[in-house]
């Protein structure tokens, strides 16, 4: 590994933010020594408000940083663009899509950084999407233009995000399968909720959670509730619409 080259006024200043991160680390774990009932997954949380200055202030320093397209932390091969999912002491488990990788130098190892975009869910959205609610799916996310700044050992699992079709015609097993059909950019959902696909009597958005059953002739989907049926049962079945063009 070459050695690096920095002048005295910028290899304090490194050293300055990586104390502070330590200081931050270090008061987070003694806050939350004061928690009780606390699982193992929170000893790994060392999200700190100052990894922008470093990894800004880093980028712009000749030999301070490498970028890498891959690493490997906790047995996970994470790559760019890969969705994970991360623990944070505010909000639990969150999602996020892997934006860039970088290493800082210190003390000639690299000490990474990972620059994320955030997933969010209807929980967070809720204001937004109002009365169209009961249509999200409890696994549906929105990619937002929101970023932050994370350390590797916050990463607790890989995600897999998929659109809602190829989601609806898998049988999901893993705990952190999600599926996606809009975006969450400048405000808005984007396309909006009232331009999803609808093919239900009610023309309301189809939610995998609910309950509903396919026409055998058009393939369309119809929840059960609003064919007033109390269970589905597994028979040919044929909507309306189907019936009168026979």
């Amino acid at each position: 590994m070459s050695e690096v080259n920095m002048d005295e006024e910028t290899e304090k200043k490194l050293n300055e933010i990586f104390h502070s991160i330590k200081l931050e680390y270090d008061q987070s774990q003694e806050a939350l020594k004061m928690i009780k009932k606390t699982n193992d997954l929170v000893g790994q949380v060392r999200h700190c408000q100052s990894l922008s200055t470093l990894f800004y202030h880093a980028k712009n320093l000749e030999n301070s940083y490498k970028a890498f397209k891959s690493i490997k932390i906790n047995n996970l091969n994470i790559n760019l663009n890969s969705d994970i999912v991360i623990y944070t002491k505010d909000d639990g488990q969150c999602v996020a899509k892997i934006i860039e990788i970088i290493g800082v130098m210190r003390f000639q190892q690299y000490t990474p950084i990972i620059r994320v975009q955030w997933y969010y869910s209807k929980n967070n959205l809720k204001q937004i999407i109002g009365k169209y609610l009961d249509c999200i799916g409890e696994k549906e996310l929105f990619l937002s233009d929101q970023y932050d700044f994370i350390q590797p050992d916050t990463i607790i699992s890989l995600a897999e995000v998929l659109d809602l079709k190829d989601f609806d015609k898998k049988n999901i097993e893993k705990d952190f399968t999600f599926f996606s059909r809009s975006f969450y950019k400048n405000k808005q959902i984007i396309p909006p909720i009232q331009k999803w696909d609808k093919q239900c009597l009610c023309n309301l958005p189809m939610n995998p959670d609910q309950k509903y059953i396919q026409c055998d002739i058009c393939q369309k989907q119809y929840h059960q509730q609003c064919l007033g049926m109390k269970q589905i049962q597994y028979f040919v079945y044929v909507c309306l619409k189907c019936k009168k063009q026979k």
